[in-house]
């Protein structure tokens, strides 16, 4: 979990991920149903990115750190800090520039292939989504 965003509850990452599919695969009809509720929450495309970004840019408990490990963590920061003040100056018309920005991200980095990028998307969403459950549950909320 990224320490930069507030554990986003599981219908939020639900909707995040399913937007940004919306908008990757193309799907318009889908995408400007979902518009209208990602608009009002400007916080919650950065969200997701957090979500995709942190654990591969991230200084690794697991690994001495070195100047790359660094590096790679200052590019995931700036990334993220650039997501985030295009939210929250142009909410609107950010969202679908940011959704494809995390869907570039994904294809370039975390896809296999970079025709793979909806099926890695909705492997992200699936395992996102349960972190989120176990996480509220763990809360004492119920889904």
């Amino acid at each position: 979990m990224s320490p930069l965003a507030p554990a986003l509850p599981p219908h939020l990452v639900q909707l995040g991920f399913d937007y940004i599919l919306a908008v990757e695969s193309g799907d318009d009809v889908q995408a400007a149903r979902l518009a209208p509720e990602v608009e009002q929450l400007s916080g919650l495309l950065p969200g997701i990115a957090e979500l995709i970004v942190f654990p591969v840019t991230a200084l690794s408990d697991d690994a001495d750190p070195c100047a790359d490990s660094f590096v790679l963590d200052e590019v995931g920061v700036i990334y993220l800090m650039a997501i985030r003040a295009w939210a929250t100056h142009a909410p609107a018309a950010a969202a679908p520039g940011i959704a494809r920005t995390i869907a570039h991200f994904v294809g370039q980095v975390l896809a296999d292939a970079p025709k793979d990028v909806v099926r890695a998307l909705q492997e992200l969403r699936d395992e996102q989504v349960e972190r989120a459950r176990a996480a509220h549950c763990a809360d004492g909320a119920r889904w």
